[in-house]
């Protein structure tokens, strides 16, 4: 009975869906990003400047509030009961107590309908308004960097994790692991032994991720297990290079269990929540990247090229709207550009198009539309000028997040492409991170160019 339930749950929402597809009138949009890149934060501005009651002095570039044709949006209750829903009223609230939220932890989905006029034609003649359901989906950013698992088997996947552990950055901490492989009885395939290895592989990603600030990490689920903490899918590791000439009971049971992860974990989830995405969001924290140094700033831009291998991209006519969505649309945003005085906006979407140069020329992207911009979801500083013996200087001033004391900063400039290692040498980047400004619970967030993302996101499907 329940397995039927959960059928008819599928079938009902699936049957909407593609009525909804046919008359153009449904979209999905995915907010992706490495983790500490802002997801939560986006999606819940995003969400308050669509419910709330914003004017086009707020959202100026948003053209169907500029020209008074946007009548708002509401949160619709969650249609698939077993569909997380994104806390969107509990981030809020942090937001305005001057907190950050807390970053995600598993995958939600929050669905809104927006009203609108119509600008000319048939529609605008014979109704009042039409409603676009827009879908949002949120999700790990540790999870995301699971798909490109699903091109590689488990010998590729280990030569390439050992290639990533011998980089400057991160070569010292993964020694100790190193040794213990290079140890380990091969021919013990026992479940104590494995999920032994395990326990010490997933405390070592845990370490490049604190003390390396590397941000390609898998499997993902290590890290953010979600439901499946404790199962034999999640005990996997690399095994040294070295041990994958000779079959060994050990290596065959982490070759079944490798692609038992790729089947059960990570392919459902690229079909249920990736496949049918019509639009996309790119959250790229490229200050934390050039804070943390050259090597982390040069794996920042593999693991951006990774993930945008793994999705389909292309336009959608009213076909393929229907069978086989398709992201028509791709918004890259280098995020917390609040962190940077105004005059260094330029270079920073500057900096991320380089990143991004080599994976826009993948011939996919010809057949969508790309943008990139410099954006805060929240503005957490104000713009301000201070007298130094060379002149006058902006500065920023905002709380800071080390110490929760107020703060003015010069925070530095921003490179326009991306710079060499010999530029690290000489010089130590120091972007600060900043909280929130509290706020009275009716107040909108204070944002930079979301206005631009939401127009180029949902301005031609408001028309």
């Amino acid at each position: 009975m329940k397995g039927w339930t959960k059928f008819h749950e599928q079938w009902s929402q699936q049957s909407q869906q593609f009525s909804q597809r046919l008359l153009d009138r449904h979209l999905r949009l995915g907010i992706t990003g490495l983790s500490g890149a802002g997801k939560t934060a986006f999606i819940t501005s995003l969400v308050q400047q669509l419910t709330g009651p914003v004017t086009e002095v707020q959202l100026p570039f948003f053209s169907p509030l500029r020209q008074q044709r946007y009548l708002g949006g509401r949160l619709q209750a969650q249609q698939a009961m077993q569909t997380p829903r994104f806390a969107f009223e509990q981030n809020l609230q942090q937001l305005q107590l001057g907190k950050w939220p807390v970053s995600t932890t598993s995958w939600s989905q929050l669905s809104l309908t927006l009203r609108y006029k119509p600008v000319s034609g048939l529609a605008a003649k014979f109704t009042d308004f039409r409603e676009l359901q827009l879908d949002i989906v949120d999700y790990p950013g540790e999870w995301l960097l699971d798909l490109p698992m699903l091109q590689q088997d488990y010998q590729q996947w280990c030569e390439f994790s050992w290639q990533l552990f011998a980089k400057p950055h991160r070569v010292a901490i993964a020694q100790a692991f190193q040794e213990l492989l290079a140890t380990t009885d091969l021919d013990d395939d026992s479940e104590l032994h494995i999920q032994s290895l395990t326990d010490r592989y997933s405390a070592l990603l845990q370490q490049f991720r604190v003390e390396a600030k590397a941000c390609l990490l898998q499997p993902g689920r290590l890290l953010l297990p979600g439901d499946l903490a404790g199962t034999p899918l999640l005990q996997l590791f690399p095994l040294l290079p070295s041990q994958l000439a000779t079959p060994s009971k050990l290596l065959l049971r982490l070759q079944r269990h490798y692609q038992s992860y790729q089947q059960l974990v990570v392919t459902p989830f690229y079909q249920q929540y990736f496949a049918s995405l019509d639009r996309q969001v790119v959250l790229v924290d490229c200050l934390s990247a050039l804070n943390a140094g050259y090597h982390v700033l040069q794996e920042l831009q593999q693991a951006l090229m990774l993930i945008l291998q793994s999705f389909h991209y292309g336009p959608t006519g009213w076909l393929q709207r229907l069978f086989s969505p398709k992201i028509s649309k791709v918004l890259f945003a280098a995020s917390k550009a609040d962190q940077l005085t105004p005059e260094q906006h330029k270079n920073l979407t500057l900096l991320l198009q380089q990143l991004l140069q080599q994976p826009l020329q993948d011939s996919r992207f010809q057949y969508c539309q790309s943008e990139a911009i410099a954006l805060a979801a929240v503005v957490t500083t104000e713009v301000g000028q201070v007298r130094t013996a060379e002149g006058i200087v902006p500065c920023l001033q905002g709380i800071s997040a080390r110490n929760g004391e107020l703060q003015t900063v010069f925070p530095g400039e921003v490179p326009m492409s991306m710079p060499s290692p010999l530029l690290f040498e000489h010089h130590a980047f120091a972007f600060p991170d900043f909280l929130p400004k509290p706020l009275a619970p009716q107040q909108m967030l204070p944002q930079l160019r979301l206005d631009q993302a939401l127009e180029f996101l949902l301005g031609d499907k408001l028309q």
